[in-house]
């Protein structure tokens, strides 16, 4: 941005998109509520040394470099914002004086400053936590708004890789030999694609971010986002670093990206195959493919987080910073699936490393369990998307007994818990695992998780570490002695509700006297929760209704 810019801007004075701020020797908690603001809505400028009125008074040259490193460490912090939002400030030499001049992007995703939402009306920074009508109205715009849009006018065809267009045609020749982006030129693919696009709003038109993921050059890339990069690791041997790993971590296109991890995986896990049909097929190969494409294809590349894929003994983990359309676990029989990044999409779809929408999740969760045993993967969405996929199989069964006696209930349920429980997955994490570990490992988790949750009432235990347990008389064998009586009937309920059980069921096995404070205090904040749900939710009345676990409480209850 040149003098004569910044000079303009501050002529047409504070709006919508511009705030001032005084050079202060800190920065102010206002700055974070702009900050946030801006990115919730359409991005803005802040000008630090321009007082109110839009009066230059500048600042020195030290404090703008202490106001750089300021603004960038922060709000790349969390307990500052998050997530986090990238910014490159500069400073500008007025007349007057100097300027620091920071650039906010608007962002696809929700960002908070301490917890608060902040969005911008006029020239004031709005708090909406709480208006959970505001707050809707803001994740539905944000469901359109895709960064791999964002239109770089000044991003030129020879900040491209010309290899990577002959690359790219190789790839879509081996998949689809009369694809019409094989029979047009560079620039011609390009605006086919929708890399190269005008925007009918602004009138600004240009090569897309897209279009520097999968063509650029890496010093493209770098100079667009220089924070990006994909880390990928095996940690068996030694877990505190690594006994493998792509050195140095990838900042390149996303063509050499996938096939980078592709051939990481292959050197690291063993082929597997089976007859799919009357096909044999790699199951290595159909996981993978899925799971990294969609990494690749599903991040927010405007995160300063890192997607990372680190290779342990007993499971793949794969995480990736994203747009999230909700909060926790996808069930893969029940979802809605959505497009984060549609032009990536249909690159990797045109390359074969993708199918429709959603096809990630669902093949995934076919051919792991073939893979592994009879394990299954788990998707967590959140602003760090996680994927697990499991290597060996563990379920609940060794400690049922063991539970059931620690759970003491006036009337022992382990017949029941072997209905229910004896197919649950335990984590990869608790392979053969004791039963002393295994408790050291799930009542911290309920602790910390349930504080997430006012209605299970875990409000009254804000911390339970190992050593803290230890000191409780038959901590190991008597979960009520360990536990507060609230939180103890709410593990117990859901253990219970592994295997379907009715109303009547759960009043014997607690020998519990009154219906509707059992019903008040305990099913419904579950039910609320939908850590649990009901057989026939549409008969809620029915006499055979019974209650049951799901998903999002299996993963409550066995720390997940």
């Amino acid at each position: 941005m040149t003098p004569l810019e910044v000079e303009q801007i501050i002529g047409q004075g504070e709006n919508a998109q511009v705030e001032f701020k005084e050079a202060l020797n800190r920065l102010p908690q206002s700055f974070y509520e702009t900050a946030v603001s801006f990115s919730n809505t359409d991005g803005g400028i802040v000008l630090w040394g321009v007082d109110d009125s839009g009066c230059v008074i500048g600042i020195d040259r030290d404090l703008c470099t202490k106001l750089q490193k300021d603004i960038v460490s922060t709000l790349n912090s969390d307990d500052c914002v998050s997530p986090s939002i990238y910014v490159q400030p500069f400073c500008v030499n007025l007349q007057e004086g100097n300027v620091l001049v920071c650039q906010i992007p608007a962002s696809s995703q929700i960002h908070r400053y301490k917890n608060d939402i902040y969005v911008r009306e006029y020239e004031s920074d709005i708090k909406i936590t709480g208006n959970q009508l505001r707050i809707g109205d803001l994740y539905l715009r944000k469901r359109n708004f895709f960064s791999e849009s964002t239109i770089y006018p000044f991003l030129e065809m020879s900040d491209l890789d010309e290899n990577l267009f002959e690359k790219a045609r190789t790839l879509i020749r081996g998949y689809r030999s009369d694809h019409p982006w094989l029979f047009v030129g560079n620039e011609e693919l390009l605006c086919s694609s929708s890399l190269y696009v005008k925007d009918f709003k602004t009138g600004k038109q240009g090569l897309t971010l897209a279009a520097a993921l999968i063509f650029g050059k890496d010093a493209t890339i770098q100079s667009i986002l220089p924070a990006y990069k994909v880390e990928a690791m095996v940690r068996i041997k030694n877990k505190l670093r690594w006994d493998d790993r792509i050195m140095p971590p990838l900042r390149t296109n996303l063509i050499d990206t996938y096939l980078e991890l592709k051939s990481f995986i292959n050197r690291h896990l063993p082929e597997k195959f089976y007859l799919d049909g009357d096909q044999r097929v790699d199951l290595r190969d159909k996981i993978f493919r899925e799971v990294i494409a969609n990494a690749i294809v599903h991040r927010e590349y405007t995160s300063a987080y890192a997607t990372e894929m680190v290779i342990y003994d007993s499971e793949v983990i794969i995480t990736n910073p994203c747009k999230p359309l909700f909060h926790g676990f996808i069930d893969y029989n029940n979802f809605n699936p959505y497009p984060k990044n549609p032009n990536l999409r249909k690159f990797f779809t045109a390359f074969g490393w993708t199918e429709e929408i959603g096809s990630g999740v669902r093949n995934t969760n076919r051919y792991v369990p073939l893979y592994s045993d009879g394990a299954h993967p788990s998707f967590e969405e959140n602003d760090i998307f996680k994927v697990s996929v499991p290597l060996q199989h563990y379920t609940f069964r060794p400690y049922i007994e063991n539970f059931s006696e620690w759970l003491n209930l006036p009337v022992n349920p382990v017949e029941h818990l072997y209905k229910g429980m004896s197919d649950l997955e335990l984590p990869s994490r608790l392979n053969d695992i004791s039963w002393n570990d295994l408790i050291l490992d799930m009542v911290p988790s309920w602790v910390e998780k349930g504080t997430e949750f006012p209605e299970l009432l875990f409000s009254e235990i804000q911390y339970l570490p190992a050593e803290k347990i230890k000191k409780v008389p038959s901590w190991d064998k008597k979960g009520n002695e360990l536990l507060p009586k609230k939180i103890w009937y709410i593990v117990a309920i859901l253990s219970l509700c592994s295997a379907p059980v009715s109303f009547g069921q759960l009043l014997h096995f607690f020998q519990y006297k009154k219906q509707s404070s059992f019903r008040e205090n305990y099913l419904n904040p579950l039910k609320k929760l939908q850590f649990i749900r009901m057989t026939k939710p549409d008969i809620p009345n029915a006499p055979d209704n019974k209650y049951v676990i799901t998903d999002l409480g299996i993963a409550f209850l066995l720390n997940k």
